[in-house]
């Protein structure tokens, strides 16, 4: 716990000292020489006891802010904390508390992750595929070295297996929607598979791949959830054509400043079969609309 606060009333106390400066041509008073004075004869002095409740009195705000934003502790069981620290106990019993404080942050982190457990496992964040209560309670014999229906090998061939089979459901999900979209009046397909529509014919200039675009953008799964927009944001973005994943890059290489298109990114174009943190996953088709703001610098001509 940090002292800065009593740290700073102790030194502005030392600050303050009667005035000794005088106006010009009165004659001061006579003073017992600074160089004479201790430490022990200017500085007050206070017993222990009273030292002891003034440092506790001085840090109460600062470990009230510490125990509500870091520990997340409501008002109402404010009480409770304070009896942990006041309360005394044995060493074991001590340990025993610490234990279960872990285990609760450990139930409060598995509560956490099982929206990315469903998902991985089913497909879907909010499904209830995966059992929590079963899960934490045979998570625990396991720790204990209790006796399990399966062996850890086994169980891990199924975890495993599971998420295998979801992955590919979702991959044959993706490639059916791109096969599908490519019958789409409008779209238009390249040889690296990219599909396009264009929303909005632009006759500007064309970045080339070290040129600098400033785009708008949405990118969205096929499910139709926005994993990122510069619009939400309200501040596009600027970034050369090779800085970006091959379907942007392919893109932003044709398409005339002041266009706006609509592109379909298979996943060898996108973030392959890792995806991209929790909002991509591996495989994904990514769709992005595409607002060419401005092209800056060197560009191909304009076209017409």
């Amino acid at each position: 716990m940090q002292i800065k606060t009593l740290l700073t009333l102790l030194l502005a106390a030392c600050l303050v000292t009667p005035a000794v400066a005088q106006k010009k041509g009165k004659k001061a008073k006579k003073a017992v020489p600074a160089a004479t004075l201790t430490p022990a004869q200017t500085l007050p002095s206070f017993d222990g006891e009273t030292f002891s409740a003034a440092l506790g009195i001085a840090q109460a705000s600062s470990l009230k802010q510490y125990l509500q934003q870091r520990e997340q502790v409501e008002d109402a069981y404010l009480e409770e904390a304070m009896r942990g620290m006041t309360v005394q106990i044995s060493d074991d019993e001590r340990k025993k508390a610490l234990a279960f404080a872990a285990g609760l942050r450990i139930a409060e982190i598995n509560q956490r992750n099982l929206p990315l457990f469903n998902k991985e496992a089913s497909g879907s964040k909010d499904s209830a595929y995966v059992n929590l209560q079963t899960f934490q309670k045979v998570l625990a014999d396991a720790v204990l070295g209790k006796e399990t229906a399966i062996s850890a090998d086994s169980a891990m061939k199924i975890v495993e297996g599971q998420i295998k089979f979801q992955q590919e459901k979702y991959k044959a999900a993706n490639l059916d929607f791109l096969a599908q979209n490519a019958k789409l009046k409008g779209i238009k397909v390249l040889p690296s598979g990219l599909q396009y529509q264009v929303l909005t014919e632009g006759h500007g200039p064309v970045a080339t791949d070290s040129t600098e675009v400033e785009v708008h953008y949405e990118g969205s799964l096929i499910d139709g959830t926005v994993f990122d927009s510069s619009y939400s944001r309200k501040q596009p973005a600027t970034f050369r054509p090779n800085q970006v994943i091959k379907g942007w890059r392919e893109a932003l290489t044709m398409m005339p400043e002041g266009s706006v298109w609509k592109l379909y990114i298979p996943y060898e174009l996108g973030y392959g079969e890792r995806g991209s943190g929790e909002k991509i996953p591996g495989f994904s088709t990514l769709i992005f609309t595409v607002e060419n703001l401005k092209v800056k610098g060197e560009a191909k001509p304009e076209t017409h």
